[in-house]
């Protein structure tokens, strides 16, 4: 035990050695990805496998539950825990967990597909319960268009809205086709993670590495998450923990690792058309370590442009990356804590200025070298306008400011946010010259939504709507001149963004706790709650407010953010992109 504890320590040293600058992996092998489904046994089941250099790198079966496994208890979820062989067999060692009632392994599998044989075979704690023909189906590699992009958390500017694709998409979300599964992967979120009351749920598979958004800019899809760095060796009560898990190598370690200090900021690139790495940046022990189910705060999404990535971490440090190699380009700020529900909605980029709110201060930064080059009012968040055609930076929160982001100069600022009780600070969005946002009444969970009138000489109030009910936060969008606005007892509501007035309502589509709320290519993508770990999906007609087909679930490990902003699904190209529980998914919504 002695030596093990040294040689704990020696790594611990090394790793703080090693923090002054990330490591980038550029894989450059050959990468190849194919859906079988498994057929022989109670329906049929699709899984994915994907290969580097010939070797199995990534695994998804679509279903939880293999065929020839029978009902289990609490909710379930299928980890893959390795994978070896070749192009012509492949074994993959899983885990079938409950991350709920009950908190435990339920199963230890192997999934053997003999791909050149066309035949697959499964076990569950040693015993056969399955197996039969194995078919290829040759997977989809078709690259995200250029210009369909969404550079940070809202959208293409502030309106959580995003660019048309112009191509025909299904009617029924539940009819979207799965396309692949990121080579790397991502720690879980917050809505499913493992908190002090409960921390041996790190042990399936709900380790917290943050909820950071995905963002998207000429194909790659970006991801800014934490991992914890192992950097405590857990000792006494806590050493008793870790050691109940000795059994099993990876709840072992992510049982360790749940008592880390000290976190590895990771971003990777992966491409859009297949799922696998461009390029993934570790930075070892950069940030503060923080496990909890219940975070109440944002959650900090990169922003990109002019061929940067900007990426702020929960210890409120920011990192500017050279979008196509990963290469740091600088970096500012941070610390080795993370405050409890205190954090970001992330930066935004405008031309060759990055713009961060830190709570403290909005400063404005040259985006290829970080040097400062101005500073404006503190502010909670940010947002990227265009007003008049100019570009113009929107800071909200105790506050609200109107700056240029070119000179940095103050065009206005005013204590509008303030006196409405705006503190929900992922909240406001912005289309055109209007900011759109939600007044509480006096006991928190009723009011109207507000809309002003923003200028380059100030902001006034244009309109406010007819009263509704809302839970722990107000969910807004804005598209084709029209409002959608989540609300608790009224459902789905659209307003004109030119008079306020009620426009029409769903209100069998009522919102929970955060909700997530985007419009693109005239659709409405509306998932009611954002904050008790499952995904639901309603797809909406956005001008004529109609229901388009069934509510989906996502056919993976799925989680949600928790906080005061939802974990961003976003679409583009008839693509959908998620971040699941141990990485980003891909859905196509396109007609085949």
């Amino acid at each position: 035990m002695r030596h093990l504890i040294t040689v704990l320590v020696a790594l611990a040293c090394n790793l703080t050695l090693a923090q002054d600058k990330p490591a980038v992996v550029n894989p450059t092998s050959a990468y190849q990805a194919t859906w079988f489904v498994l057929e022989g046994v109670g329906e049929p089941c699709r899984v994915f496998v994907a290969w580097r250099d010939g070797r199995p790198v990534q695994f998804w079966s679509t279903s939880i539950k293999l065929p020839g496994v029978g009902k289990a208890q609490g909710n379930n979820k299928l980890l893959t825990d390795s994978l070896a062989g070749d192009a012509g067999m492949v074994t993959v060692e899983l885990r079938l967990v409950s991350v709920w009632a009950p908190i435990r392994r339920l199963a230890l599998q192997t999934l053997a597909l003999e791909i050149a044989a066309g035949t697959w075979s499964l076990t569950s704690d040693g015993k056969e319960i399955g197996g039969g023909t194995l078919k290829k189906i040759a997977a989809v590699d078709e690259p995200i268009a250029v210009g369909q992009d969404w550079p940070s958390f809202h959208g293409t500017l502030a309106a959580c809205a995003g660019p048309s694709s112009g191509k025909p998409m299904i009617a029924n979300v539940a009819q979207a086709r799965p396309l692949w599964r990121s080579e790397a992967v991502a720690l879980d979120c917050w809505g499913t993670g493992a908190d002090a009351r409960y921390r041996e749920r790190a042990i399936v598979g709900t380790l917290c590495g943050g909820a950071s958004s995905p963002v998207v800019a000429d194909g790659i899809v970006y991801l800014y998450s934490y991992r914890p760095s192992g950097d405590v060796v857990p000792e006494g009560e806590d050493g008793k923990v870790v050691e109940k898990y000795k059994d099993h190598p990876v709840e072992h370690d992510c049982m360790r690792r749940w008592y880390s200090k000290r976190a590895d900021v990771v971003v990777t690139a992966i491409d859009g058309g297949t799922g696998k790495t461009v390029w993934q940046s570790v930075w070892p022990m950069k940030q503060g370590n923080f496990q909890t189910h219940k975070w109440r705060a944002a959650n900090p999404t990169p922003a990109i442009g002019n061929g940067v990535l900007v990426v702020a971490d929960y210890s409120w440090g920011l990192h500017a990356y050279d979008a196509k190699t990963g290469a740091l380009k600088w970096s500012r700020g941070g610390s080795d804590t993370v405050k409890k529900d205190n954090a970001s909605v992330g930066p935004v980029v405008v031309g060759d200025v990055a713009v961060f709110a830190t709570g403290k201060e909005t400063v404005g930064l040259d985006l290829h070298t970080g040097q400062e080059l101005w500073l404006a009012p503190a502010a909670a968040s940010v947002r990227r306008l265009k007003l008049a055609g100019q570009d113009r930076v929107l800071a909200v929160g105790g506050t609200s400011s109107l700056v240029d982001p070119v000179t940095g100069k103050v065009l206005w600022s005013s204590d509008v946010v303030a006196k409405d009780r705006l503190f929900t600070v992922a909240m406001p969005v912005c289309d055109g010259d209007k900011m759109v946002s939600y007044t509480a009444t006096t006991d928190k969970q009723t009011g109207v939504v507000v809309a002003y009138t923003l200028t380059d000489g100030g902001i006034e109030k244009a309109w406010e709507s007819e009263p509704g009910t809302w839970d722990e936060n107000m969910v807004l969008a804005i598209a084709a001149g029209r409002v959608y606005a989540a609300h608790r007892d009224e459902g789905l509501r659209c307003l004109d963004l030119a008079t306020g007035k009620t426009l029409g309502a769903i209100p069998e589509l009522k919102c929970g706790s955060n909700a997530g709320l985007i419009v693109v290519d005239g659709r409405i993508f509306y998932q009611p709650e954002g904050q008790h770990g499952r995904q639901h999906i309603h797809v909406v007609d956005a001008g004529e407010l109609k229901v388009l087909g069934t509510v989906w679930s996502p056919q993976h490990n799925d989680t949600t953010a928790y906080g005061q902003m939802a974990l961003g699904n976003v679409v583009v190209d008839g693509r959908l992109i998620v971040r699941g529980m141990d990485g980003i998914y891909c859905y196509d919504l396109r007609v085949e």
